[in-house]
């Protein structure tokens, strides 16, 4: 069974924008092994002249068997920002459209 899934994700307490662009592109190849990059948007943002990684779904995204793929993802998703920033601060947020209806 498919759920329709939507996320966001911010990357914070990076060192500086070099760092953030890092980021970004370490999340871009996670996004492109589960073939969801032309869905999630990712870029660098500025928070009174701090950088910092934000990204999310341009839709919502409909995945078979979310309750294993969601843990796995999440894992991956770490693994990406922590290779790069060590010391950077994760939020990932999921939503779930079918029941905000």
């Amino acid at each position: 069974m498919s759920v329709n899934i939507t996320f966001t994700l911010t990357v914070t307490a990076l060192k500086d924008e070099a760092q953030a662009r890092e980021v970004v592109r370490s999340l871009d190849e996670v996004m492109e092994d589960e073939r969801i990059q032309d869905q999630v948007n990712l870029g660098v943002a500025w928070d009174e002249g701090t950088a910092f990684v934000s990204g999310e779904t341009d839709f919502p995204l409909s995945i078979t068997r979310f309750h294993l793929w969601q843990p796995e993802f999440e894992s991956y998703v770490k693994y990406a920002v922590n290779e790069v920033a060590p010391g950077a601060k994760l939020t990932l947020d999921w939503g779930y459209p079918d029941l905000e209806r």
